[in-house]
């Protein structure tokens, strides 16, 4: 079996992401640059087994997508309790149906989409977020001088769009007026290079969206 069919298994790929400190690094990036507050209402695109719940203040209204069906249900057997979980695509409608959102997470999800693709998506994102609403994700990314080992891991990265620092946020910015990227490579154990992007929705534009968007559905 390759490393990519074993990383597919959700208890596997939870066990390889604690063993190389890149869950651990999920929480320490979203302790630096993602305030969560109870009463939230947050999306998390591409969610995985759905373990990242259990680290999110109690009271936040938590929805999880993910197109994989076996963490899908992995998460809604292991942790239905603390939010909801659906399989399925991120799409036009579903950013219709499911905002204003606080908050939307894209947790090692960009590195996995093709650029046309991902441009789709994170114009969604925007619209499904409420004025002030963040979208928050964190990405590997290649960088001049880092390490070999990190270089290898990206290379050998199940995500087929691994990118420098630059293009993530050059992607961002096409949806986003207010940007930041972080590059850091001190969050994991292994060594590894994170891009970690914060993009704002500063107008109503979205909000507008949103509703031009439902009234048509």
């Amino acid at each position: 079996m390759a490393i990519r069919d074993v990383l597919a298994l959700p208890r596997l790929y939870h066990a390889y992401q604690q063993l190389g400190g890149f869950f651990g690094a999920r929480l320490r990036a979203m302790d630096d640059y993602l305030p969560v507050r109870a009463g939230m209402r947050i999306l998390d695109i591409g969610c995985g087994p759905g373990h990242i719940v259990r680290h999110l203040p109690d009271g936040v209204d938590y929805t999880g997508i993910d197109v994989d069906a076996r963490s899908i249900a992995f998460a809604q057997r292991n942790f239905g309790r603390h939010g909801t979980f659906m399989q399925g695509y991120f799409d036009a409608a579903l950013a219709a149906r499911i905002g204003p959102l606080d908050v939307i997470m894209m947790n090692g999800v960009m590195h996995h989409i093709a650029d046309d693709d991902l441009a789709a998506t994170l114009a969604n994102a925007r619209t499904a977020l409420a004025q002030g609403g963040v979208l928050f994700t964190l990405d590997g990314c290649y960088a001049a001088g880092q390490s070999l080992v990190a270089k290898w891991l990206l290379d050998n990265d199940r995500g087929e769009h691994v990118r420098e620092a630059a293009a993530y946020r050059s992607l961002l910015r096409a949806s986003f007026d207010a940007v930041e990227v972080h590059v850091r490579d001190d969050l994991a154990t292994w060594p590894y290079t994170f891009a970690i992007g914060v993009a704002r929705n500063t107008s109503a534009a979205g909000a507008l969206a949103l509703a031009k968007a439902a009234a048509t559905a």
